[in-house]
């Protein structure tokens, strides 16, 4: 991974901006009944930048550059849904100082190896402002005061503790950040599923013995992009042991909503589980999927920590995209 990415994505883990809030774009008033966290100014106004969305721009300022709080303005209007600080964002990204106007660090532009985190955990404190309410496509000019820039452990050369700090965002995509599809009624002897307020779901046994084929049953249709046999999804998933008479029986053995980040799966034989690629392929985005692998379809007499061998495992997954 690109340093850059690597400095957005990991490290330290501050607070996320309160609440996920539905969008507009940034740093342009309340669109969409989204009000921006931070709107523009004389500073982010000033900022240019040449080249089209998702190459590297040629920026340009007045320097020295100075900003008591962060400002963003849209160098580039963007289109869809706006963004939440619950979501992913995969962007590229260039930093400059304002002092001297030279450029610190950027992601590479090559699409391969974009910027991607949650929105409300990345580390840098005004970048988590600057991306709730903007859209898919846009560029953005966002000025960081040092407060509010990249933080001392992570800051690159040619920063100081004093700079402002200049960001060129392009904002290439963003994932759901829960399924969003239509609720669909489930049929009789399945585990029952009930979604936490951010969508995290909690699975409930039943206790009868688990069926010895793979089944799968959507919890919501979604309507987005089908995923296709080799392509990337990006999910959010919750799975849990099914093994009757065990004592992992009903435990949560890995859920990536602990974490808070999303994970890519690539929908392909031996590439993962072989029941989740079958109970992916051909699903939509924004669908909710309840997958009951048995052992064949699963680990079979394989054994981890948190897995019994032999056992069937339940996976709830919110398709929120294709990487």
């Amino acid at each position: 991974m690109h340093r850059t990415a690597r400095l957005l994505a990991g490290g330290v883990v501050l607070a996320s901006i309160a609440a996920a809030l539905t969008g507009c774009t940034g740093g342009t008033g309340s669109v969409d009944g989204c009000t921006p966290p931070v709107s523009s100014g004389q500073a982010s106004e000033s900022v240019r930048a040449t080249g089209n969305v998702g190459t590297a721009p040629s920026v340009s300022f007045a320097t020295p550059l100075h900003a008591n709080r962060t400002e963003v303005s849209v160098l580039t209007p963007g289109h869809g849904a706006p963004i939440s600080a619950a979501q992913e964002v995969s962007v590229e990204v260039t930093f400059l100082s304002g002092t001297t106007g030279a450029e610190v660090t950027r992601t590479d532009y090559t699409g391969a190896t974009p910027a991607r985190f949650v929105v409300g955990t990345v580390q840098i404190p005004g970048l988590r402002k600057a991306l709730v309410c903007s859209q898919v496509g846009e560029r953005l000019a966002v000025v960081l005061p040092p407060g509010q820039a990249i933080p001392a452990a992570s800051r690159p050369t040619g920063l100081s503790a004093s700079d402002t700090v200049v960001a060129v965002v392009d904002v290439r995509d963003a994932y759901l950040a829960r399924a969003d599809g239509t609720n669909q009624v489930m049929g009789d002897g399945l585990p029952s599923v009930v979604l936490g307020p951010d969508g995290r779901p909690g699975i409930t046994l039943p206790q009868s013995t688990p069926p010895s084929k793979l089944r799968v049953a959507n919890l919501k249709d979604g309507d987005g992009a089908t995923i296709r046999d080799g392509d990337t999804a990006v999910i959010h998933y919750t799975g849990v042991v099914w093994k009757p008479g065990d004592a992992a029986n009903g435990t949560v053995f890995d859920s990536s909503w602990t974490s808070g980040s999303p994970v890519d799966v690539v929908v392909k034989k031996g590439q993962t589980v072989p029941g989740l690629v079958t109970a992916l392929a051909g699903q939509k985005v924004g669908s909710q999927v309840l997958a009951i692998l048995p052992p064949s379809q699963a680990y079979g007499g394989q054994s981890t920590s948190t897995i019994p061998a032999n056992a069937t495992l339940v996976f709830v997954v919110d398709i929120l995209g294709k990487a």
